[in-house]
């Protein structure tokens, strides 16, 4: 064979072609061009953070309304990490994070929100364009705006535009991925639009996508753990960080009640936002709604006092609250037909709604028109300072609760309430609406209660609260009960000490953690729990097996 036949050989069987090469000269051009940006972005830290580890919080939404990923923000400043954030400017933030010296803001231009009664034609037009522009905003804050972190805590959802924006980043800079999946985007965009939706099916093509690969891999519950390595094949350390509720969360005592309700006037709100003029009693000049202080200036709860139930919701299609009204309707109805004789053993129910969202205004319309006697709501946004005050906050440690309310349905099944950690923070008990990984962070009938209806909901109002010693809540034995078993559980391990045995050794060591979950990645072991199409283990890896379900069931205790 000559030459020349040598040469038209490898061009068949090779698809030689000047076009190719000319093609690939363009794309590695364009890798070196943008790989040279990345370098240019990666400007050394200030002078001032020289010697510190840096780490930057990403959440494409309103920041001060993000507790958890500030929650990661302070403790990595409390670990002497530098920290960036970024997101948007809406609630006001915490004092002590604003005028931190080591942290920065950096606020990405928020877009109308997308109104639940927009027309799905629209939405399908309107929605890509929003995308787009603000995939450029968060590009252009993390690329020109940070300097150069060791690592991206990202957090999911929401997934478009932010996780390829920040993959693109991560690989111009070089950097580690931490991405905390607090939920999942498609399933959210399914609860509207449908699981056949067009627009759901590419929101979880990108989401496997774009979120297929990070160093760690962050859930907040075991259930999506084992989700993201065995159902979706993760690449990278998965990790369960659950949500717990800072140390300055606790129980407040009969004074500091009566002082935060002196400052608060919760009357005040109830006669703005209520038409039932009897609902509330006299109210002296030592004495609150809930509390009175005698002449030995020693602070007790009031026997006519109300009982009050707080419940935080985003106002959402996934929040049904049409659910709690229908259970206070049903308790106001029960206690005007049972309430006979010269005592009442049916108190009155005050519910404290806070919380911004969609359908709010909606939910507030039918409030209005409710005629109950001894029910009231009362829908009011509290600070970021005073929310916590009514839940046992972390800015004054102050709370009063009675009863705390989750009506979260969870989207996708494995995701936990957020809230319902700020009430077992506080020592709260609470009736939670069911669904199958609730189980995680609520024990139905040790430190809450569940329901999956109104019916059940009102039946358990009844049974916690028919007859309720008013002025003695202590001697109220169900609640009490629930408040020891949350005291010697879930407020064992605050939040503080779970970041630092989960997540910060990670963080310490990022390659190694990277090198690791590659490691696994090619032999996968036995660990949450087995795939459901493994074959049967041989006889010989029985022993092997056994161990891990050893292993498995002592992280469960």
């Amino acid at each position: 064979m000559d030459v020349e036949d040598f040469s038209d050989l490898n061009r068949e069987t090779l698809g030689y072609d000047k076009s190719n090469s000319f093609a690939i000269i363009i794309g590695l051009a364009f890798m070196v061009i943008f790989r040279f940006i990345g370098y240019l972005a990666s400007k050394p830290p200030k002078a001032s953070a020289v010697g510190k580890s840096s780490l930057c919080v990403v959440v494409l939404g309103d920041i001060g309304r993000s507790p958890r990923m500030l929650l990661h923000a302070r403790s990595a400043l409390d670990a002497g990490w530098r920290v960036d954030v970024i997101g948007y400017k809406g609630s006001s933030l915490p004092e002590d994070l604003e005028s931190h010296p080591s942290i920065q803001f950096h606020f990405v231009k928020e877009l109308p929100r997308v109104s639940e009664s927009m027309p799905r034609v629209l939405y399908y037009m309107f929605a890509p364009l929003k995308a787009i522009v603000l995939a450029w905003r968060l590009f252009y804050v993390a690329m020109f705006k940070v300097t150069a972190p060791e690592v991206y805590i990202v957090q999911n959802p929401p997934s478009i535009p932010t996780l390829h924006v920040m993959q693109t980043v991560n690989w111009l800079k070089q950097r580690h991925l931490v991405i905390d999946w607090h939920n999942y985007g498609s399933s959210m965009v399914a609860q509207r639009l449908g699981e056949n939706s067009i627009l759901t099916k590419i929101v979880s093509k990108y989401e496997g996508l774009w979120g297929y690969k990070a160093t760690v891999h962050v859930s907040v519950s075991r259930a999506m753990a084992r989700e993201l390595l065995y159902k979706f094949d993760k690449r990278g350390k998965v990790i369960t960080l659950y949500d717990r509720a800072p140390e300055n969360f606790r129980q407040l005592d009969v004074a500091e009640i009566h002082d935060f309700h002196k400052d608060l006037k919760l009357e005040k709100l109830v006669q703005e936002q209520s038409l039932n003029r009897t609902f509330l009693p006299t109210i002296g000049a030592n004495q609150t709604l809930f509390t009175e202080k005698s002449a030995s200036a020693r602070s007790a709860f009031r026997a006519d006092r109300p009982i009050l139930i707080v419940s935080s919701t985003s106002w959402t299609a996934d929040e049904d609250f049409q659910m709690l009204l229908d259970a206070a309707k049903q308790y106001d109805n029960e206690s005007k037909t049972k309430a006979k004789g010269p005592t009442n053993e049916f108190p009155k129910l005050l519910f404290v709604i806070t919380g911004k969202g969609p359908l709010k205004q909606h939910y507030e319309e039918i409030i209005s028109k409710m005629a109950l006697e001894n029910v009231v709501f009362i829908t009011t946004w509290l600070s970021a300072e005073d929310y916590p005050l009514l839940l046992d906050s972390p800015a004054r440690c102050i709370g009063s609760a009675d009863l705390g309310v989750s009506l979260h349905t969870s989207t996708s099944g494995v995701d936990l309430p957020m809230k319902v950690v700020d009430m077992f923070g506080c020592g709260l008990p609470v009736c939670a609406f069911n669904y199958p990984a609730l189980s995680e962070l609520v024990v139905d009938k040790s430190n809450g209660l569940v329901f999956e209806n109104a019916t059940e909901l009102k039946s358990q109002l009844v049974q916690l609260f028919r007859g309720f010693p008013l002025a003695a809540p202590e001697k109220q034995k169900q609640l009490q009960d629930m408040r020891i078993v949350i005291a010697k559980t879930f407020q064992t391990t605050r939040w503080e000490q779970n970041w630092n045995w989960t997540l910060l050794p990670l963080l310490r060591n990022l390659d190694k953690t990277w090198s690791d979950s590659q490691m696994f990645a090619e032999n996968p072991v036995r660990g949450l729990t087995p795939r459901y199409d493994d074959p049967a283990p041989e006889e010989d890896d029985q022993e092997e097996d056994d161990e891990y379900v050893e292993d498995e069931a002592e992280v469960e205790e």
